[in-house]
Parts: structure tokens; sequence; C-alpha cells
């Protein structure tokens, strides 16, 4: 004989957790993967070029990236590193325009989407770390 449920249609604590680990994981990867792409494909750009403190920068956060276990954001130290991704990745999106804009640049919006994942990661790490020591 089986035990009756309980009609509560609300999901276990664990599994809405869980579920908003993963959300965020994915914002992560996703992140990371637009920076390291764009920041490749910046490699020829006079303005990316003619800005070395840029250039270190995406260097950090292409050795940041080798620390996320095969590109996935799975884990709480794979979250860790993408965090570190997108904290080099805005400086050095901040190293080519300190407001963000990247006004007159070709590729403006790329740039400008890059640094709002990159944000959206941050917030996501602050969130989880607010009011921890």
């Amino acid at each position: 004989m089986s035990k009756p449920r309980h009609g509560g249609s609300k999901p276990a604590p664990a599994s809405t957790e869980r579920q908003a680990a993963d959300k965020r994981h994915a914002r992560a990867e996703a992140a990371c993967h637009t920076v390291l792409q764009l920041f490749a494909s910046l490699e020829e750009d006079n303005a990316w070029q003619a800005c070395e403190m840029a250039m270190k920068y995406g260097q950090m956060a292409a050795v940041y990236a080798r620390k996320i276990r095969n590109g996935r954001v799975i884990s709480a130290p794979d979250f860790n590193a993408a965090v570190e991704v997108c904290t080099s990745a805005r400086r050095a999106l901040r190293s080519l325009d300190a407001e963000l804009v990247f006004a007159g640049h070709p590729r403006q919006a790329e740039l400008a989407e890059a640094a709002s994942a990159s944000y959206q990661v941050l917030l996501d790490h602050h969130q989880l770390t607010k009011g921890k020591a």
C-alpha cells in the first residue's frame, strides 16, 4: 500500500536552489564563451592592440577560463573561475572605454554585450556572497 501524497505544489527547497544554481551556471558559461570569443576575434583590432592593459586583462581572462573544467560551468569551483574570467573581462573592457559605451568602435554592440554578460555574472556572485565574510 502506498502512502498518500501531500497535495503541495511547491518544489522542494533543494530543488529550487538547484534550479537557481543551474541557471546561474548557464549564464556564467555563456558569458565566458561570449567574452573569450570576442577577445580572440579582437586580436587584430587596432584599438585592442593599442591598449596594453586591455590585452593583459584579456590574457588573464583566458588563464582563468582554463580553470573551468572542460569549459562547462557545472559546479561552484567552475562558477568561481567564471567570476574571475568576468572580472578580468570587465577590467579589459573598461581599459578600452571606462564608460563601457564603445562609441565609434565597429564592434560596439558585441563589446557592450560582453560587458553586460560579465556584469550579470558578477551580480550573481554578489547576490550569493552578500552578507558573507
